[in-house]
């Protein structure tokens, strides 16, 4: 806590230290032989950006100065700086609300700390999200992500583990296609957004995906009565690949066969006469999650 420093001082300056209260209360007992402002760099801000508050337009005070700024959200309370020589801070919001600061000056000369009090700027939830992380082929990954009002400029960033973060890219869109990936490999993604006064602003999620080739249909036949045989190449980056079939080429496909290990499908007890649409999608299981490839073109066959 500043006060702290303040105690460490005592044996040689007469202080009396104001409670930790009300941002309100405490600016009511300023002392107006020294004046000053404190500021924010931005009139409001988003959940998961970092901004300044400083001390700024010192009136009055010697050139012996310590500082210390604490943030208050929705008049409440929340961090307590200690007394140093920076007069200024920066601060991450976490969660939304009104947020001040109430500045402090320790004048060591004077023998004397003096309040000030910041506006109160009012913290959101950030617009922007991952949308999609998806396969573009066996090494490359498209993200897509919301656009945040203001911003200039995002850094995409890249994890395998959610611990170790490497940047990927500074773009100015809110898309960017990954590549020379490991086909199969989970990445996570998460971007860092700019905005003029802003000093980093992190979306509020992270969206993982896997690169994986796009298969095609090889063989679609009814080799005898109401039975369908259905062959696919193999997607490097696949654990297995998942069936769709529709009663017409721009239909609705529904989901038919689950299949691991293995690029071939049969099917009995087709009705004989119809004729069925089929397409074929990989994906790769990792844990408990799957994640899902591109669906080929699809194929008709005429059953038998």
């Amino acid at each position: 806590m500043k006060r702290m420093l303040a105690a460490m001082l005592s044996a040689l300056l007469l202080v009396t230290f104001l409670p930790l209260a009300s941002p309100l209360a405490r600016a009511g007992a300023a002392i107006p032989e020294v004046t000053f402002d404190v500021v924010c760099s931005v009139d409001f801000a988003y959940t998961g950006e970092t901004v300044e508050w400083k001390i700024i337009n010192l009136n009055g005070a010697s050139n012996n100065l310590l500082f210390a700024l604490d943030v208050f959200k929705d008049d409440q309370p929340l961090s307590d700086q200690a007394y140093n020589s920076s007069s200024a801070r920066y601060y991450m919001f976490r969660s939304p609300g009104k947020y001040c600061v109430q500045g402090w000056v320790m004048d060591l000369d004077k023998g004397k700390e003096y309040p000030g009090l910041s506006q109160e700027i009012t913290v959101t939830e950030s617009p922007g999200r991952v949308i999609s992380v998806e396969p573009l082929g066996a090494t490359s990954l498209r993200i897509t992500w919301n656009k945040v009002p203001g911003a200039t400029k995002y850094r995409l960033y890249r994890s395998t583990d959610m611990v170790n973060w490497d940047l990927v890219r500074e773009v100015s869109g809110t898309s960017f296609a990954n590549t020379y990936l490991k086909p199969g490999t989970r990445y996570y993604y998460s971007v860092k957004h700019s905005r003029p006064g802003v000093y980093g602003g992190w979306l509020s999620n992270y969206v993982a995906g896997v690169p994986m080739a796009k298969t095609r249909i090889t063989s679609l036949t009814s080799p005898s009565g109401r039975r369908i045989r259905m062959t696919w190449a193999k997607a490097a980056g696949a654990s297995g690949y998942q069936v769709a079939m529709a009663t017409s080429r721009n239909g609705s496909y529904k989901s038919v066969r689950i299949v691991t290990g293995g690029t071939t499908a049969i099917f009995s007890g087709v009705k004989s006469g119809t004729t069925l649409f089929f397409k074929v999608r990989p994906y790769r299981r990792i844990y408990t999650t799957t994640y899902w490839g591109q669906y080929s073109a699809p194929r008709a066959v005429k059953v038998k």
